[in-house]
């Protein structure tokens, strides 16, 4: 188990989860589901801290979510998590993938799950995916974007995982099963825990996708 103080930011699955566990493993959380939750993220972190009874310039360990998701609300992340750590630019973070903290919830409420082939999808833009597969407990692809043709023939043996997935499956007619899991906190923290760590000054958001901007205006030369 974790010994040190650990504060979480997550800001790429259904809401954002800002979740602080102590050294005693007792654990404080804020989810926000309003629209622009962002602009009250700051907020959520000081009262996690607050009600921890923590001083938020002790704390020992952070985690961030780099994606697969929406840019912005990384990047908000990240802006927020490097203003708390400015004065501490050498300082280590881990960082993890949202998809794997669903991969997870779902196996540990459904373990017979863990030997079959998931895929856990997020939308990225009405005709694509951000895909993450995964057979006995390990991510073997991903997070890729992903288009039609991977979702129809690519995925035939596959469990689909998250809300998201629905969209998928009956924009394209799809067969696979679907599994809904909530976010367990004790997964976000163990996938915290295993992430790869980083600078805080070189932290960096996962990056599958252009903005649609680039792509017309790179379309434009082209032609």
């Amino acid at each position: 188990m974790n010994k040190l103080d650990l504060l979480i930011i997550s800001t790429t699955l259904k809401n954002i989860l800002v979740v602080l566990q102590d050294e005693k493993n007792k654990i404080y959380t804020r989810i926000l589901t309003e629209n622009k939750s962002g602009n009250y993220l700051a907020k959520a972190i000081k009262e996690v801290v607050e009600e921890s009874k923590l001083n938020i310039k002790n704390l020992e360990e952070f985690g961030i979510d780099i994606g697969p998701g929406s840019f912005t609300g990384i990047r908000v992340a990240i802006s927020t998590l490097q203003g708390l750590l400015i004065d501490n630019p050498e300082k280590e973070v881990y960082t993890f993938f949202s998809s794997d903290v669903l991969y997870r919830s779902v196996v540990n409420n459904n373990h017979d799950l863990k030997k079959k082939k998931l895929t856990v999808l997020k939308r990225a833009r009405e005709n694509a995916a951000y895909a993450s597969i995964y057979e006995d407990g390990k991510r073997i692809f991903g997070p890729q974007m992903v288009f039609e043709d991977f979702l129809i023939n690519s995925m035939n043996n596959c469990i689909l995982i998250n809300e998201e997935a629905e969209y998928f499956k009956n924009k394209y007619k799809l067969e696979n099963e679907v599994f809904y899991s909530n976010i367990e906190e004790e997964s976000l923290i163990a996938e915290t825990l295993k992430g790869k760590r980083v600078k805080i000054k070189n932290l960096e958001p996962l990056y599958l996708q252009k903005p649609l901007a680039v792509e017309n205006l790179e379309r434009r030369k082209t032609k």
